[in-house]
């Protein structure tokens, strides 16, 4: 079965291009007729699961294979968007901008079986892909999908033929072979509020002589997408709070000033604006922020959803060149070289940042003071204090920033929409070459070398904390000379509400604006700087290996044996001064006394309000393997493959040895009997061993959802870690129906998982709002850093956690099991070639063992099958999800019905717990407590022009999401889950293709 194939063209292109990439295979190189394709479904060879050549789709291990026109009959023209197609996928990057991303903006990825991206092992032309810098994840956005022939899914763990990174499965781009001619490629898709998105490509094929040569361009725009043009991400906070921070600006202010007979005192406490109503009239939500035994702060909520995207406006480019030889009758040279890019540069981000700590240290309180010489100090006073009351009276001195942040409501000055800006740009080059020997009729050699280098440049701004209290001060400036605030090129910023026309993203005018109050953009400039880094990762991998075939006791044994070397060396660089902890490891310039302030355990605080810093890095990693398998038809219809392989990666990493066997059994001539067992490994990757990790931010639950700082190390005592891997399936095909049903389990020992932060405060800090006082008695208190660096009972509480260390460790015990289903038929119908099919994948088990590290309990176990665990590994698991499709082919029109399904789950942070209670003052609220499933339909359509015009062309058409389902909602900042469902509702595409 062809996965999801739709129709005979697909499988007879499949086919034939297999057996061009296979020159041992003993078919003729030339079309299989469609009246041979029922009758001889073997025919589709695969080259990916097993280094023994002629491997069938059919086999021992469940293979999907999926074709160039299969996949333009679906108007699919992404990777990602293929990738999003396949039941066998939990959730993957590529659609959302920065809340499941992870920090990384622009990359594609596969995540087989919701075992984590870093488990698939992504082949190109069955060669290792390039991967994210440091992560070891494959960044499938990189593939040029114009230049593929096909697309192979192993769904079975293949550590042992491919290494540790095959745990889960393995997907191959194959490209096509022996293309001749011209091929011209584009489409345009219309999404309802954006500038849309479209793609072209070229492709360009030479017949040489005993040569081929094959190059090819292409581009993929795809335009910005606001969360303003969904109606469904814009909640009201007492739906979902989860948008919203108290940290806001207009910000709550403690004036002080001076008392006749006192002396300076606080005077005062307000939110900047409130005698006009500001916040209400940006958007905000003006409400109290409790305080235990206390009364609650007057606090104005803003929501930070308005000012970024669901969708970037991102660029994609690739540029491919594949050359082909055969020398002799026995050698043959291949050569191919890639150069992707993708680029992104106006990522959408909230106007700035909560700040997590000031110029004295951690700690988001009383952080930053205003003088009274502000030029905005004075409105300031007027629009907030009625007239009589103390603030009024007194003579005023200043004002400490109680909660708030340089920017919110009014957004950022230097964007249109105000909101907060960044960058990501990202590189691959891969250049593989190698030959094919001959050595015996019977015995092939194959040996290649592959060259990768991917880079990334990521980057958002923040505020750097010292810079700011400077010009708050009068003192800022890159210019600023002398002692007198304002002078001598020294510049103010004015942090009050009134420097805001308004909202810009919300389109609301501020009561509070004064004009000539606005912040100069060199002052802006001066305080906000870029924190992010600059990457590369070279891997150089060097590949042997011998086929052939014998006879044993008269059956044909099949074998491979073999070896690689991979070397891969990763380097790190902050992108400035101010992201490098060596250069400016304090909060103030030039300090170092944070380094050796023991109740801050040594960490540097580093120089920015929110985001942390990254260190550089110089990481290299060697591993040397060599591997053999075999496969036998013991009888008539039973065929056993085994393979062993051994990796080493040195140092206290050190070796293993991981075994496979599979079997297939053609019980009868409609039903086939499959099945696998296989022991998985995966060493750690040279920045989980290293002891320096980046600093970096996460929404602490138990804290009200409040940002606080991270430190993530890694760990030089990381064992491996290992799985047990088994299946067995049962196949079905007569007359023009096939189906398949396949059980998989995963056995993990070992997990690499960093720990759980959220786990650790909800120990330290148990309770939900941030005001509850800290447990200064928990053992978990030693991976915590309080403001001012003590905790003490009864008086310290959750807010006052600065911030939580974590380190990647062997974590708790994992296992996975499930389901797959497919099925086909296919029927002819006078002129009309149809085919029907779905596939589905029902995980019945996700279940995790106790957490403990160091003898502590972090966590009890728990099954994450049909649940969000948005707060905990693996993210979203759907219990079911499925595809299926109906195509019909009437030359010269082919139309695609399609339509997939992803099962909705709950969300595991409601189960037992109140969280799900929105704050007091709202009321309770269920929202989000089920994320319900989602159903959406496409259909496409095309018609070849050749039979109208004598050109041979082709036009497309389609509608995605016909009935422009939206997605359910779900308690996260967009209000719906990326990973079940899509934000960009109803889209219309239209295309062509031109062949010369």
């Amino acid at each position: 079965m062809v996965g999801t194939s739709l129709g005979v063209p697909v499988l007879l292109m499949a086919s034939s291009a297999a057996a061009q990439t296979n020159p041992d295979v003993d078919e003729p190189r030339q079309p299989v007729l469609a009246e041979q394709i029922e009758a001889e479904p073997e025919n589709t060879i695969i080259v990916t699961g097993s280094y023994i050549r002629g491997q069938r789709e059919d086999g021992a291990q469940p293979v999907d294979v999926f074709g160039q026109e299969e996949l333009e009959s679906r108007g699919i023209d992404s990777p990602l968007e293929f990738i999003k197609s396949l039941p066998s996928v939990g959730p993957v990057l590529g659609d959302s901008n920065q809340y499941g991303a992870g920090g990384s903006q622009g990359v594609g990825s596969i995540n087989l079986r919701s075992l984590g991206r870093e488990r698939t092992l992504v082949l190109f032309n069955n060669r290792r892909f390039a991967t994210e810098p440091g992560d070891g994840a494959a960044d499938t956005n990189l593939i040029p999908l114009f230049a593929l022939d096909r697309i192979e899914v192993l769904k079975d763990g293949a550590a042992s033929t491919y290494g540790s990174d095959a745990i889960a499965g393995v997907a191959n781009f194959v490209t096509r072979r022996d293309f001749t001619g011209i091929e011209l490629a584009g489409d345009y898709e219309f999404v309802d509020g954006s500038d849309d998105n479209y793609r072209v490509s070229a492709l360009a094929g030479f017949d040489l002589g005993v040569a081929n040569l094959m190059i090819g361009a292409g581009w993929q725009h795809r335009s910005e997408l606001p969360t303003t043009a969904r109606d469904f991400t814009q909640v009201p906070y007492a739906d979902n709070p989860t948008g919203f921070s108290f940290l806001s600006n207009p910000a709550l202010y403690a004036p002080v000033g001076v008392i006749p007979g006192v002396g300076v005192t606080t005077v005062g406490l307000g939110v900047d604006g409130s005698q006009l109503n500001a916040c209400e009239e940006l958007g905000g939500i003006a409400g109290g922020f409790p305080r235990a035994g206390a009364a609650p702060l007057p606090v104005c909520r803003y929501g930070y959803i308005p000012f970024v995207n669901l969708i970037e406006e991102e660029d994609r480019y690739q540029v491919y060149g594949q050359f082909t030889a055969d020398f002799s009758d026995s050698v043959s040279f291949t050569a191919e070289a890639l150069y992707s890019h993708t680029e992104l540069n106006d990522l959408g981000y909230s106007p700035s940042y909560p700040p997590v700590q000031g110029p004295r240290g951690p700690g988001s309180t009383n952080a930053f003071t205003v003088p009274a010489r502000n030029p905005g100090y004075a409105a300031f006073l007027e629009q907030t204090f009625a007239p009589g009351t103390p603030p009024r009276l007194f003579t005023p001195v200043l004002a400490s920033i109680v909660l708030g942040r340089p920017f919110a409501l009014g957004g950022n000055p230097l964007d249109p929409r105000g909101g907060g800006n960044g960058g990501a740009v990202n590189n691959a080059w891969r250049i593989s070459a190698g030959f094919d020997f001959d050595l015996t009729q019977d015995l092939t050699l194959q040996v290649f070398g592959t060259y990768i280098r991917s880079t990334r440049t990521a980057f958002s701004f923040d505020i750097v904390s010292d810079r700011y209290q400077r010009a708050l001060n009068g003192f800022g400036g890159e210019n600023c000379t002398g002692t007198t605030p304002g002078a001598n090129g020294c510049l103010y910023f004015n942090p009050f509400i009134n420097s805001a026309p308004g909202n810009p993203a919300l389109g609301l005018d501020n009561p509070a604006y004064v004009p000539g109050n606005e912040n100069s953009q060199e002052v802006i400039d001066y305080i906000r700087q870029q924190n992010g880094a600059v990457q590369a990762e070279e891997q150089y991998v060097a590949d042997a290996v011998f086929s052939g075939e014998s006879e044993v006791f008269g059956r044909r044994l099949g074998y491979a044996f073999g070896g690689q070397f991979r070397k891969t060396d990763f380097a790190s660089d902050p992108i400035n001064r101010f992201t490098d902890p060596d250069a400016y490891p304090c909060a103030v310039d030039g300090d170092r006394s944070c380094l050796d302030d023991p109740e801050d355990n040594n960490f540097p605080v580093g120089a920015f309000t929110f985001l942390g810093q990254y260190p550089r890095a110089r990481l290299s990693q060697d591993v040397y393997a060599v591997f053999a398998e075999a496969q036998i038809e013991a009888f008539d219809g039973f065929e056993v493959t085994g393979a062993v392989r051994y990796e080493d990666y040195g140092g206290e990493v050190g070796s293993t040895l991981n075994p496979k066997l599979s079997a297939r059994w053609q019980v009868a001539d409609f039903l086939a009997l499959r099945g696998s067992i296989g022991d998985t490994f995966r060493g750690p990757l040279p920045s989980d061993l290293s002891e320096r990790g980046i600093s970096a931010v996460a929404g602490i639950d138990v804290l009200g959802g409040a940002f606080k700082a991270t430190d993530q190390l890694g760990n030089p005592a990381l064992a491996p870690e290992t799985a047990l891997t088994y299946s067995v399936g049962a196949m079905v095909e007569f007359g023009g129906f096939s189906a398949s049903v396949d059980y998989w389990t995963y056995e993990f020992e070992g997990r690499f998982t960093d720990l759980p932060i959220q786990q650790i405060a909800r120990f330290v800090a148990p309770g939900s709002t941030g005001t509850q006082f800290a447990d200064c008695s928990s053992p978990f208190v030693s991976f915590v850093v309080f403001e001012g660096g003590v905790c003490e009972q009864g008086v310290t509480t959750g807010s006052d956690i600065s911030r939580v260390q974590t380190r990647t460790v062997n974590g708790p015990d994992v296992t996975t099991r499930g389901l797959d289903f497919s099925l086909n038929y296919r029927t002819q119908f006078g002129r009309a070639a149809v085919n029907i099919g779905a596939n589905a994948t029902h995980t019945l088990e996700y279940e995790f063992g106790d957490f403990e590290f160091n003898g502590l309990l972090f966590s009890e176990g728990y099954d994450a099958a049909g649940f969000a665990n948005y707060d905990r590994a693996p993210g979203t698991v759907s219990k079911w999800r499925a595809s299926g499709y109906a195509n019909v082919q009437f030359e010269p029109v082919g139309l695609t019905w399609s339509t997939t399904f992803i099962g909705g789950v709950d969300d595991n942070r409601c189960i037992g717990t109140e969280f799900c209670a929105a704050t007091p003052e709202f009321g309770g609220t269920n929202f989000g407590r089920r994320v319900k499933s989602y159903i959406q339909h496409d259909v496409f359509a095309t018609i070849d022009l050749a039979p109208f015009s004598g050109i041979e062309a082709e036009l497309q058409a389609g509608v995605e999401n016909l009935f422009d389902t939206e997605p359910a909602p779900a308690r996260l900042e967009y209000s719906y889950d990326p990973f079940i469902g899509t934000a960009k509702g109803r889209t219309f595409k239209v295309g062509t293709k031109l062949r010369f």
